[in-house]
């Protein structure tokens, strides 16, 4: 149903156009090993494949970013 004054005015055509789908780089993801435990003492939490630290988020190190590249710190 259209509505009047909701007319498709934009003139295309209501097909598809061709392209081809992105899907990023054709390289796989780079993955550490599986069942990596965080290693402060008491964490028992399992690391992702994909976080290459030896600490989860809570007891990562905390390190100052570099910006524009001068040193802040």
């Amino acid at each position: 149903m259209v509505v009047r004054g909701m007319e498709d005015r934009s003139g295309r055509t209501t097909g598809s156009i061709g392209g081809s789908a992105f899907t990023g780089s054709n390289r796989p993801s780079v993955a550490f090993p599986v069942g990596r435990v965080c290693r402060e003492p008491g964490c028992g939490t399992h690391l992702s494949i994909y976080n290459d630290g030896e600490y989860c988020y809570v007891h990562e190190p905390l390190t100052a970013p570099r910006l524009r590249g001068k040193k802040i710190a």
